[in-house]
């Protein structure tokens, strides 16, 4: 009996092992399909832990965030449904019984924590605690009713209490939402001590974003981030190595405010997460695809490591409503399609809607398809830079924080995220695949596997990132760049001239001209970037950097501004628009104006013309599409022996939120000679699809339909 106790015990110990080795860096092993139901407004343990976890297990989902501290009005220690040394008050233990229940049905539960919001009551009794603004008063009006606390104050161990005691339950994960600075914070006694003994100085001002020292503000707090993230993620993990910890990361936009500088935080982090489907206000004016331009983002600066597209399926501001269910059917393939794992919140008002029904058909084609999205890659040869370094210094940049204080751009030329958008969107129209690279690509990876690489107003660019792309574009690559790119350093401070002045064969004449607001450019002579516009006057942008001719090819030129839109006929100038310049092996585009942002607010057929015809000649298309709108988004993705080629459908009717898709129909793909695919089917709507070959070797399938997203596979 003795033998057979022994024997029992030692099966008993290797299946732990084994588990806890296949349970290693679980979140790494297949696409993640994460829910969060917002109970925290409500009450923690309002609907019963076994309801809750079969609903979870019911809808597809694989893991969670749940919620298990109340926030009417921000975050205290009164509302904690777990046991911890830190509770103000005693509730029952909902955590206990919840985990139990969510893990018996194959449900990771990563814990919520509000790490930016707290009750003013509660900071009241902390005063210590408070970030403080550049005024000395501590922060208030957060969502309009709370505070926050500072991530160098003694709080610290306050939150590395609650995460040994949360980690004593055997969750899986911890997610912080936060923490962030806000744009006038955070200038408490603790971070200005800590300032000063690291730089022999006072902290400077946020309100100036030019020059050394605001750099070394930004690095100051975004190390102090780094390293309150460091120390949580070791508390953790002497609780529990297998437990995965991130946090709610930078957006596609300008981060200084918060120091939520993805690059910087992710070493700290096992995933790399932002709000890119949250979708706000008025839908016409914000990109359909804003999930897959956050989610290309996010895989350059995750480092290898998984990415999550955080959605909300409400139309926000609004938290009890919903938007259509095609709405939420796009939020969720476009951030599958750009290989990030789906996070979608919803509220307990929104478990029994019928949109809901959407959500469970997208998890289990993921669930039965993740074989086709873990580990892929992208295949694009064209990339577009989403350039923080311009976002955080530039004065043509807002803070693009979280919605609880927004603060305006100081100017209105030159706006970084519409110039981004806007190039974006007429390479999606245009059916180029493409990936999103930012200053850290620019500076040190990789850059040859692309043929061209647009640069939408980078205009704070280092030395080193303008060197490797000089030296990018002589070795036979090209670029296509915009307005006042790498006319400033990477702290924002202005150059003498472009430092890439001899790539775009123009001279800076120092000055902007505009708004033009009804004014013209006049092609020179028929060139190949104009191929396909017809047009002898063209709608000049609202805004320019005036250049003069030096080496480049002028194929654009800007007319004399109009008095008023029927002041005659315009006179020509003199004055470059667009030029092209061969560099070396390769080629410069340089457009002198705000393109993008014309692009992004009136759609012009020429300006989406000018890009594809430089995206196209300039980088060898892996395929062409026929019988395609231009709000079909397509991505080009690849692992060993197969590629991929994602199609998202935004074809609704002419109008936002989408309440009706309208299908693709006989979309017919080609693939240049020697492409050598033997299989070719789709994954939505399971088919195999013919292959036939054309008289010059190019291979050839048609695609019957698709609704909202398709993914044809093409099998080596």
């Amino acid at each position: 009996m003795k033998r057979l106790f022994f024997w029992l015990t030692a099966l008993a110990a290797l299946c732990s092992a084994q588990k806890r080795t296949d349970d290693a860096q679980w979140w790494t092993k297949e696409p993640l399909r994460i829910v969060h139901v917002i109970t925290s407004l409500g009450k923690i343990d309002g609907i019963a832990a076994a309801e809750l976890a079969e609903w979870k297990r019911a809808q597809g989902y694989n893991a969670e965030h749940l919620e298990v501290m109340e926030m009417h009005g921000g975050l205290d220690d009164q509302g904690f449904y777990f046991q911890s040394k830190e509770a103000g008050r005693v509730h029952p233990d909902f955590l206990k019984e919840y985990v139990a229940e969510a893990h018996r049905r194959g449900v990771r539960v990563i814990v919520y924590f509000n790490v930016h919001w707290y009750t003013v009551k509660f900071g009241e009794r902390h005063p210590e605690w408070r970030q403080v603004r550049e005024n000395g008063q501590p922060v208030d009006g957060v969502y309009e009713n709370g505070t926050d606390f500072c991530l160098n104050t003694p709080w610290r161990e306050w939150c590395f209490q609650i995460l040994r005691d949360l980690a004593s339950y055997g969750v899986d994960g911890i997610f912080y939402d936060g923490p962030v600075y806000r744009a006038d914070s955070c200038y408490c006694n603790y971070c200005r001590a800590k300032y000063r003994a690291a730089h022999h100085e006072e902290m400077p001002s946020k309100r100036t974003r030019q020059g050394a020292a605001f750099q070394r503000l930004l690095d100051f707090q975004t190390a102090s981030m780094a390293e309150f993230l460091r120390e949580s993620r070791s508390v953790l993990r002497a609780a529990n190595p297998g437990i995965a910890f991130y946090m709610n990361g930078g957006v596609r936009g300008a981060n200084w405010a918060t120091a939520r500088l993805n690059r910087a935080l992710i070493e700290h982090q096992d995933l790399l997460g932002s709000e890119g489907g949250f979708i706000y206000g008025d839908l016409t004016r914000l990109p359909m695809w804003k999930p897959g331009l956050t989610a290309r983002l996010l895989e350059t600066q995750a480092s290898g490591k998984p990415t999550v597209i955080f959605s909300a399926a409400a139309h926000k501001p609004w938290t009890f409503t919903l938007l259509p269910e095609p709405e939420v059917r796009l939020l969720y393939a476009d951030t599958i399609a750009n290989n990030a794992s789906v996070w979608m919140g919803i509220t307990q008002f929104d478990m029994k809607q019928p949109e809901m029904k959407a959500v469970e058909a997208m998890n289990r084609f993921v669930a039965a398809n993740g074989r086709y999205y873990t580990g892929s890659r992208s295949a694009a040869n064209v990339a577009i830079v989403w350039s923080d370094t311009t976002a955080n210094h530039y004065e043509g940049s807002p803070a693009q924080m979280i919605d609880i204080d927004r603060v305006p751009q100081r100017s209105a030329i030159g706006n970084v995220d519409t110039e981004f958008n806007g190039l974006a969107e007429a390479l999606i129209r245009a059916q180029v695949p493409f990936d999103v690279i930012d200053d850290v690509t620019l500076e040190r990876d990789p850059l040859e596997r692309y043929g061209i690489i647009f640069l939408p107003n980078v205009a704070c660019m280092s030395d080193a990132a303008a060197g490797r792309l000089k030296r990018f574009v002589a070795a036979g690559g090209s670029i296509f760049a915009t307005f006042e790119t790498s006319l400033y350093d990477e702290t924002g401070v202005r150059r003498p001239d472009f430092a890439l002045g001899s790539l775009f064969g123009v001279a800076d004449e120092k000055k902007i001209t505009g708004p033009l607001q009804w004014d013209f450019m006049k092609p020179l002579e028929p060139h190949w970037l104009l191929r396909g516009v017809e047009r002898e006057m063209l709608a000049a942008p609202t805004w320019h950097a005036r250049v003069r001719p030096n080496g480049g090819t002028v194929a654009l030129r800007f007319t004399e501004p109009l008095k008023g839109r029927y002041d005659g006929i315009p006179k020509d100038s003199s004055e470059p628009a667009l030029v092209a310049n061969k560099v070396g092996s390769g080629t410069a585009v340089y457009f002198a104006g705000d393109l993008g942002a014309m692009a992004a607010g009136f759609h012009l057929p020429e300006y989406f013309r000018i890009v594809a015809n430089a995206a196209r000649r300039l980088s060898a298309p892996p395929f062409q599409l026929e019988s395609v709108p231009g709000s079909v988004e397509v991505v080009w993705r690849e692992q060993p022996g197969r590629n991929m080629l994602h199609l998202v459908n935004f074809t609704g009717e002419m109008t936002r939120p989408i309440t009706q898709v309208v299908p693709l129909r006989d979309v017919r793909v080609t693939l240049p000679a020697p492409a050598s695919y033997r299989r070719v089917h789709t994954l939505v709507e399971p088919r195999e699809l013919p292959v036939t070959r054309t008289a010059n070797g190019d291979l050839q399938v048609t695609l019957p339909r698709a609704a909202e997203y398709e993914v044809l596979v093409f099998e080596k």
